[in-house]
C-alpha cells in the first residue's frame, strides 16, 4: 500500500510541475483517500491548493498535516538538545529530517530559529523562504519570516510577509501585527484602513478595541489631524482607561489641556497594583505634562522626576557608552576612511539629518520637506541594519570585528553596501525626488560609514544648548532606543560623547560636515536657511521658510510644534528649571557648558 500511495503522490507532483494542477489536486486527494494519515500527502495539498488560490483549505490541510508528523520524536529531540544548549545537536536533527521530509516544518522552523539566534538573519530567510515553498499554508513560518526579514532590515518584504501572513490567516493578532509594520514604517494611509479591519476583527474586545484606537490616534497625529488624533485616544481610554499609552498620546501633543478628573485618572492608574512599570511611566510622564501646563516648575520637575525614576528598560552605561565611543574614534581613523564605494551607489541622493533626539532636527527636515526637490521621510531604520551587514562581512571576509577590519572593505563591498541602504529605503519614498532625508538622530555614531558607502550623501549635524537638549530629552518618555534619557547624569554623559565623536569627524573628515546650531537658525532663519540649501546643492525655495504650511506626514514628539510658525520658546527653556538641573550641569562639565555660552537666551 504505501509504495501504491508513494506512485499515486510521485504523480501529482509530476502533473503540478507539467502546469495541469486541477488534475495533480485530483490526484493528490485520491492517495489521501487510500491513505487518510500520510503526512507528505497533507503536505502536498496544502500546497497545491494554495498556489490555486483556495487559501482557507490549503490552512486547513495544513493543519490536517500537522496531526500526522511521522518525525514528531525527532522534534522533541531538537527542544530537548535546545533546552540543554546543544544546539549543534539540534540542528543536526533537523537537517535530517529536511531530508527524509523537505520543507518538513517543523526542522525549517528549527534551523530558522538557530540562524536568527546567532544573527545569521540571511540564512534563516533563506530556510524559510523554502519551506514556505513546500508548505505556503503555514502561519507559523510565515509569522517568523515577518520577524527575521525586519531583523535584516528588509522592511518593503517584511510588509509584504505580514500582509500575506493577514490574509492566510486573518485575526486581530495577524491584523494587527500587519498594522503596527505599517505604522512603524510610514505607510500611513494603509495603516489606517487596517485599524478598521482590526475593529471588526476585535469582536467588541474593548482591550483591543483600545490597542486599535492607540495606533488610530497616533495615525491621525502624524497626518496632523490633531481633532481626529484626540477623539482616538478618547475611544483608546473610554475602552480601557487603564491604557496609558494613550494618556501619554495626549499629553505628547505638547498642549492639551488635562481635566482635573483627567488627572485624577492618571494618579489612580499609576497607583493600580495591576499597573506595570511601563503603564506607570507613561501615566507619570503625563502627569508631569499636565503639572507642567500648570505653571509651577518645583511640582512639575518633581513629577518629571518621579517618571524617569519609573523607566523599566535596561539602565544606561556611562563606562560602556564612553568605551564605545573610543572605540569608533580607533576604528575610523584617516587609513580606514580613505577607501570609499566605487562606483557611487545610484538612486537618489541622501541627506542625513543627524544629532541628539529633541535637537531640531524635525524642524530642519520639515524645511528641506518643503523644497521640491527633496523628499522628507522619517527617522529610518536603515542604515544601523546596513552596519549590521558590515559587519557580518568584515567578520566573514577578515575574520574580525566590524570598527578592526572595516578599513579592509573593498571599494565593490561598500559600493554595494551603500547600494543596499538605498534600495532598502525605497519603501519610505514615493516622490522621485532626488534628494530625500534620513532623520535618525543617532546616526552621528554612523558619520564614518556613510562617508564610506554614500560619498553622495549630505550630512548635517543640528546641534542644541545642552541645558534645553538636556531638559527636554528628561521630560519625553521614549518607547525605546534612548534609554539614557531617563537620568540627568547618563544625559549630560551621552552629550559630552556625542560632542566627542563629531569633534573627530571633524579632524578625520573636514568639511564632511555641515554644522547647524538649532538657536542660529531659529533666530535667523532667513540666512541660515539659504546657506543650508546652497550645501545641499538645491536652489533657494520661499517655501522652506513657511514650512509650517506643509501637510506632509510627521512622526516624532515635535510633530506638533513644526506646524506652528517658527518661535523661539524652545531657546532658554533651562533657565526657567535652573535649580533643578545640577545633575546635568555637573555631568556636562564646564568645559561642554562654555562651548556654547554665546547661544541665543
Amino acid at each position: 500500500m504505501a509504495n501504491t500511495i508513494e506512485a499515486l503522490i510521485e504523480e501529482a507532483g509530476r502533473l503540478a510541475a507539467s502546469g495541469d494542477r486541477p488534475a495533480a489536486i485530483a490526484q493528490v486527494k485520491k492517495a489521501l483517500r487510500s491513505e487518510p494519515g500520510s503526512f507528505r500527502g497533507w503536505l502536498m495539498l496544502s500546497r497545491f491548493l494554495y498556489e490555486d488560490g483556495e487559501v482557507a483549505a490549503a490552512v486547513s490541510a495544513n493543519q490536517k498535516m500537522e496531526r500526522f508528523d511521522p518525525l514528531s520524536g525527532d522534534f522533541q529531540r531538537i527542544q530537548q538538545a535546545i533546552q540543554a544548549r546543544r544546539l549543534d545537536e539540534a540542528r543536526g536533527v533537523a537537517e535530517v529530517m529536511l531530508k527524509h521530509y523537505p520543507g518538513h516544518p517543523r526542522a525549517v522552523f528549527t534551523l530558522a530559529h538557530l540562524a536568527r539566534a546567532r544573527g545569521d538573519f540571511e540564512a534563516a530567510i533563506a530556510v524559510l523562504e523554502e519551506g514556505l515553498r513546500h508548505g505556503p499554508a503555514n502561519p507559523v513560518l510565515r509569522d517568523l519570516l515577518v520577524s527575521t526579514l525586519e531583523d535584516e532590515g528588509h522592511y518593503a518584504r517584511a510588509i509584504e510577509a505580514a500582509r500575506q501572513l493577514a490574509a492566510l490567516q486573518e485575526n486581530f493578532d495577524t491584523v494587527q501585527r500587519l498594522l503596527g509594520l505599517l505604522l512603524r514604517y510610514g505607510l500611513n494611509e494603509e495603516a489606517l484602513a487596517a485599524c478598521e479591519r482590526a475593529a471588526r476583527l476585535a469582536n467588541g474586545d474593548r482591550v483591543k478595541l483600545s490597542q486599535v484606537e492607540l495606533a488610530r490616534g497616533q495615525l491621525q497625529r502624524i497626518l496632523g489631524r490633531r481633532e481626529a488624533a484626540v477623539a482616538a485616544l478618547r475611544a483608546s481610554l473610554d475602552a480601557n482607561h487603564q491604557n496609558a499609552s494613550a494618556w501619554w498620546g495626549l499629553a505628547d501633543l505638547k498642549t492639551f489641556d488635562f481635566s482635573e478628573a483627567d488627572q485624577e485618572a492618571m494618579a489612580e492608574l499609576l497607583l493600580s497594583p495591576s499597573a506595570d512599570r511601563v503603564s506607570r511611566c507613561q501615566a507619570a510622564f503625563a502627569l508631569a505634562r499636565a503639572s507642567e501646563a500648570q505653571g509651577d516648575p518645583a511640582r512639575s520637575m518633581a513629577w518629571y522626576d518621579k517618571a524617569n525614576s519609573f523607566y523599566p528598560g535596561e539602565r544606561f552605561d556611562p563606562a560602556q557608552f564612553n568605551r564605545a565611543v573610543e572605540r569608533v574614534r580607533q576604528g575610523f581613523d584617516r587609513r580606514a576612511l580613505a577607501a570609499q564605494a566605487a562606483p557611487v551607489p545610484r538612486g537618489p541622493v541622501p541627506i542625513f539629518i543627524l544629532g541628539l533626539p529633541r535637537s531640531g532636527s524635525t524642524l530642519v527636515e520639515q524645511m528641506l520637506a518643503s523644497h521640491p526637490a527633496i523628499e522628507g521621510t522619517m527617522e529610518l531604520p536603515v542604515l544601523p541594519a546596513v552596519k549590521r551587514r558590515a559587519h557580518k562581512h568584515c567578520v566573514e571576509q577578515s575574520g574580525g570585528d566590524y570598527l578592526d577590519k572595516i578599513a579592509e572593505l573593498s571599494p565593490a563591498a561598500l559600493a554595494q553596501l551603500g547600494q543596499s541602504y538605498i534600495d532598502e529605503t525605497a519603501v519610505f519614498r514615493s516622490q522621485g525626488a532626488r534628494y530625500f532625508t534620513d532623520k535618525l538622530p543617532h546616526n552621528f555614531e554612523h558619520v564614518g560609514l556613510i562617508h564610506k558607502i554614500l560619498p553622495q550623501a549630505i550630512i548635517i549635524d543640528i546641534r542644541r544648548n545642552p541645558l534645553d537638549c538636556g531638559l527636554s530629552l528628561y521630560k519625553q518618555y521614549f518607547a525605546q532606543g534612548v534609554g539614557y534619557s531617563y537620568d540627568q547624569a547618563s544625559i549630560g554623559t551621552y552629550y559630552n560623547g556625542y560632542l566627542s565623536l563629531m569633534d573627530h569627524w571633524n579632524d578625520v573628515l573636514p568639511e564632511r560636515v555641515f554644522h547647524l546650531a538649532y538657536e542660529d537658525l531659529v533666530v535667523d532663519p532667513e540666512s541660515h536657511v539659504p546657506s543650508l540649501l546652497e550645501h545641499i546643492g538645491v536652489e533657494f525655495e520661499p517655501a522652506c521658510l513657511s514650512f509650517h504650511e506643509n501637510a506632509r506626514a510627521v512622526r516624532t514628539a515635535s510633530s506638533e510644534q513644526v506646524r506652528q510658525p517658527l518661535n523661539r520658546g524652545g531657546i532658554g527653556q533651562w533657565r526657567k528649571v535652573e535649580p533643578f538641573l545640577v545633575r546635568l550641569k555637573e555631568s556636562l562639565g564646564q568645559e561642554t557648558l562654555k562651548r556654547f555660552e554665546g547661544c541665543p537666551d
